[in-house]
């Protein structure tokens, strides 16, 4: 999709998504997320400072503005993919683990500028292992991606099939999956969540070149014409934010999902004609008479993928809480709540 259409840009801010309050206790009191001023990262970072964990978020100086003022965490500016990031987290205090999140997450931006990729998610995880490794740090949580099967042969996915990934973006995920695995023998205790499609309040609805849900919710709510790239038949699977994050504290302690691959997922199919549908109507418009205009779709660009998580459903008691309906008008009631902040 093409971004210069839509201008201004719409002025939310990030980390507005707050969990619920919880009181498990987590036995790891000290934890690095890395890509913490993003989505999922903010996210996160809410749900463990509510278990009175001590947080740290590292990421890109110009992202760092990002985050929330009530997030009670220490901040760090540096770039995963650069050693000055690690020297200044050393500086910072200690941990007990890292949850590895930041990545150049944009299909279409990897096939743009394919450096991005190979410096944030190849070669920035590499340094996160090998730093993890030489200061003793024993567990990460990593988040890879549904891009590293590619074109699948068979669907729903499961953990075990094949992976072949033909955009960049699924390949530095993929790499990043194997720099992890051969540090294995060094004491690092790592757990990968492929994630598929999440989305839910604190996407950031500026960033036009990732986030399907988030790219037409942009548009819908200044009402302008939605550009869709590929085929409306295309189809994903679409995963709340909540569910994320909490199968992230679920792994975090969990010594059996040490060494271990999982899929985070419904396994619910929705097409790209379906999604637009749902959002269109939540946020009040008509879906018969809203103007959409079909594009070509770019280089890497899935056209379906929908996960089998039973793996950690059944193993580890994780299910998905929020259908898409119910998530996509949280996500529109919050979005129209930060403009109207915004516009005040």
């Amino acid at each position: 999709m093409d971004g210069s259409s839509l201008k201004p840009a719409l002025p939310l801010t990030m980390g507005s998504h707050l969990l619920p309050p919880v009181s498990s206790p987590l036995t790891t009191r000290r934890v690095v997320i890395t890509g913490g001023a993003g989505f999922i990262g903010q996210a996160v970072a809410q749900a463990l400072v509510a278990r009175d964990v001590e947080v740290t978020l590292l990421d890109l100086p110009e992202r760092i503005g990002r985050v929330a003022p009530t997030l009670r965490s220490r901040v760090v500016a540096g770039d995963v993919g650069e050693n000055s990031a690690y020297e200044r987290l050393d500086a910072a205090g200690t941990y007990d683990a890292v949850i590895h999140l930041a990545a150049q997450t944009s299909n279409r931006v990897s096939h743009e500028r394919p450096e991005l990729d190979v410096n944030t998610n190849a070669r920035g995880t590499l340094l996160v292992t090998e730093w993890c490794c030489a200061r003793g740090i024993r567990r990460l949580l990593y988040s890879s991606s549904m891009a590293v099967y590619g074109h699948p042969e068979k669907l729903p996915i499961q953990e075990n099939d094949r992976t072949l990934p033909f955009s960049y973006y699924g390949i530095t995920k993929l790499a990043g999956e194997h720099y992890i695995r051969a540090n294995a023998g060094r004491g690092l205790n790592a757990t990968i969540f492929r994630l598929f499609n999440v989305y839910g309040p604190g996407q950031d609805l500026a960033n036009l070149k990732q986030g399907m849900a988030s790219i037409y919710l942009a548009y819908v709510l200044q009402r302008q014409k939605l550009p869709v790239t590929g085929s409306l038949d295309r189809y994903r699977d679409f995963v709340y934010i909540d569910d994320v994050v909490a199968a992230f504290l679920l792994a975090l302690d969990e010594p059996g999902t040490h060494g271990r691959i999982f899929n985070l997922g419904t396994g619910t199919s929705t097409t790209v004609q379906d999604l637009l549908r749902l959002i269109i109507t939540s946020a009040g418009e008509d879906p018969v008479k809203y103007p959409v205009e079909q594009v070509a779709s770019h280089a890497g660009d899935q056209f379906g993928m929908v996960a089998d998580a039973s793996l950690f459903r059944t193993g580890f008691g994780w299910r998905p809480t929020v259908s898409l309906p119910e998530g996509i008008q949280r996500m529109v009631t919050w979005a129209r709540s930060e403009l109207a902040g915004t516009a005040g």
